[in-house]
């Protein structure tokens, strides 16, 4: 009996990825960065009301009041402060600036490596094979596995309102949990075919029962239908093989 073969931890972008969910992101980021600039906006403003406080109470008696204090209060030091205080806010305003600056680089940089995860998606999606090269496929490995007494399995997989991203992402799932000489098609925008030559219908069974639950883990949001048949199990011939696609595609 042949093993099936399981995938290996997968890292995938997030869910939103896409254009729609970058949007939300892009508008939860500058809620974020609102929220951010107000608190800054705060701290500033008490630092430089308590540094005018501190002034206010300082000037009369440096200004004011010098002869009549028992020490001297020179200006100087009341000129140094208001030199300190200014140096301080300028600095704290070029930082935050630097800040700000580096923040949305970094934002930016994650929205494109986000649109270049949907481009490579959409890209593995599109490069696989079609519904003519599966058809011709399954026609030679189901003449071959009649000479040779073996068996061959076929696992369709069709997505409900699935975008090209999605199901692009899942073909890259189904790629990794393909052994030698197993093969994936695409069979509309919204199908995936496998052609497993060798395996047998309860191990086809649980592959798709597998790959269900990976889809599921991956995609959460994600409905699918597996269709599982395979020779001499199931189908006699390659007509009867050829009847759940038929059925999906029609």
């Amino acid at each position: 009996m042949a093993s099936v073969k399981t995938d290996p931890e997968i890292a995938f972008p997030p869910e939103d990825a896409g254009s729609e969910p970058a949007e939300g992101t892009k508008v939860s980021w500058e809620s974020l960065e609102r929220q951010d600039w107000h608190l800054w906006v705060l701290a500033m403003l008490l630092m430089f009301v308590l540094g005018v406080s501190l002034l206010s109470f300082m000037f009369p008696s440096v200004f004011w009041f010098r002869e009549r204090l028992p020490f001297a209060a020179p200006a100087q030091a009341f000129v140094g402060f208001c030199v300190l205080l200014a140096l301080a806010l300028v600095y704290m305003l070029q930082r935050q600036a630097t800040v700000r600056r580096l923040k949305r680089s970094l934002f930016q940089a994650r929205e494109q490596a986000a649109a270049a995860h949907t481009a490579a998606a959409v890209q593995a999606f599109a490069s696989l094979p079609g519904i003519g090269q599966f058809r011709d496929s399954l026609a030679m490995e189901y003449l071959r596995c009649t000479r040779t007494r073996l068996p061959v399995s076929l696992v369709l997989v069709q997505t409900r309102e699935a975008s090209r991203e999605q199901i692009g992402r899942m073909a890259t799932l189904l790629c990794h949990m393909l052994r030698r000489r197993e093969m994936l098609f695409r069979l509309s925008d919204n199908a995936l075919g496998l052609i497993l030559p060798g395996m047998e219908l309860t191990d086809a069974e649980d592959l798709a029962a597998h790959l269900h639950d990976r889809v599921s883990l991956y995609f959460p949001k994600l409905e699918t239908a597996e269709h599982v048949t395979g020779y001499p199990d199931r189908a006699g011939s390659l007509a009867e093989m050829e009847t759940p696609l038929r059925m999906m595609v029609s």
